[in-house]
């Protein structure tokens, strides 16, 4: 409905209202001697919407002319542009860039109905008192602009106090800033899905993490989360293990209609049902990984390598690493190393998947003397024409 990025900044009139404020005199002029129901360019508009509303989407956000009228039908309250163009005027004053005014007001127009004073200026002092930048301010609010419509001392303050429980300032800075983490901030099922988890034998750094990497957890409904670590402790792990916070993290970030259909495809493997939880307990995040990425991975160990399909079952973190950068370079330089006879005592597959490039060069690379150069060679050769 609003313009692109790059439409919106095409747009002079809308990069100079977003560079200097408006004042209510100045704007009301710009349209005072065309018809209410006519906007800057003389299009008619249906009797659903404000024209000066339509005007300032258009001249002040950026907005195309069916998406201004669009946004302006959900503001029909306003009767006069003094409160919209008080909210475009103090976010211009915080230092906002102008794509984040402009994201703002195309997720939540409503906000331009916003008391400065008593709404948004508490609010976003609190998030600079936490000590995020303007810049920081302006992407965490365009990420999330809900999270100032909430309530400061029924929903924020509570949340973000409860929080420090939980978090150092470095972490909570972090969640703060993270893609897709702020709206928890302003959750009612924080406080209640934290104090599940912790009945369930997370705390510490293992809380923190969940926090932190898998935030929306904290977001489900009860009843939900109940369902999740129920099925994570069906399918082997209970919550004293090591991998208990991981699974229920991942299994969180997935519908159930997806989990089925992860399943379902890891029997086209030709895995059991109990080869499914053996592979889920020793590494859930594979079930997060794109069927393609899968796909692949397991048509090389098969079709090339001529490996049982069991294998990867007992040995999932392989699905984890890239296929054309790091396993067929590895493996085909693996190969070299067995045929020339340079190997003391043989590597095993997984062991030279899992090292660092740096310690995998150093290994079997670089300590095989006059060999070196060449082997160096080959390696290189094989990752530029795996990608290829």
């Amino acid at each position: 409905m609003a313009l692109t990025k790059a439409q919106s900044f095409c747009k002079p009139q809308f990069l100079i209202s977003l560079v200097s404020p408006l004042s209510l005199h100045s704007y009301v002029q710009q349209f005072s001697t065309k018809p209410s129901s006519l906007i800057n360019d003389g299009t008619a508009l249906p009797s659903s919407t404000s024209s000066f509303m339509v005007n300032l989407f258009v001249d002040s956000f950026g907005f195309s002319k069916q998406g201004a009228i669009a946004a302006s039908s959900q503001l029909l309250h306003i009767k006069t542009p003094e409160k919209a163009l008080s909210v475009l005027n103090f976010l211009k004053a915080k230092g906002f860039e102008a794509i984040h005014i402009h994201t703002i007001i195309s997720k939540r127009p409503h906000l331009l109905a916003a008391n400065v004073e008593k709404n948004l200026a508490p609010k976003f002092k609190l998030f600079e008192d936490l000590g995020l930048s303007k810049f920081d301010l302006g992407a965490v609010i365009s990420a999330h602009p809900t999270i100032v419509m909430y309530s400061l001392n029924k929903r924020l303050l509570p949340n973000i106090l409860f929080l420090k429980n939980y978090l150092d300032p470095k972490g909570f800075l972090k969640l703060l800033k993270g893609q897709g983490r702020s709206s928890v901030l302003v959750s009612k099922r924080l406080q209640s899905n934290v104090r599940f988890m912790e009945s369930q034998g997370i705390g510490g750094s293992k809380l923190r993490a969940l926090l932190l990497k898998r935030t929306f957890l904290f977001e489900v409904k009860s009843i939900r989360l109940i369902e999740i670590t129920e099925k994570v402790k069906e399918l082997g792990i209970e919550s004293h293990f090591k991998m208990y916070s991981h699974a229920v993290g991942f299994m969180s970030s997935m519908s159930k209609e997806t989990w089925q259909r992860k399943f379902k495809f890891f029997k086209s493997f030709g895995w059991s049902e109990e080869d499914i939880r053996t592979a889920f307990q020793k590494m859930p995040v594979i079930f997060c990984l794109s069927e393609q990425k899968l796909q692949k991975t397991m048509n090389y160990f098969i079709n090339e390598l001529k490996y049982d399909e069991k294998y990867l079952c007992f040995h999932p973190l392989i699905f984890c690493f890239n296929l054309e950068r790091r396993l067929i370079p590895r493996i085909n330089l693996l190969k070299v190393l067995r045929s020339r006879k340079l190997l003391e005592k043989d590597a095993s597959l997984l062991t030279i998947c899992v090292l660092s490039e740096k310690v995998f060069l150093e290994r079997y690379v670089l300590s095989f003397g006059e060999e070196a150069e060449n082997l160096l060679d080959i390696y290189k050769g094989n990752k530029e024409n795996s990608r290829n």
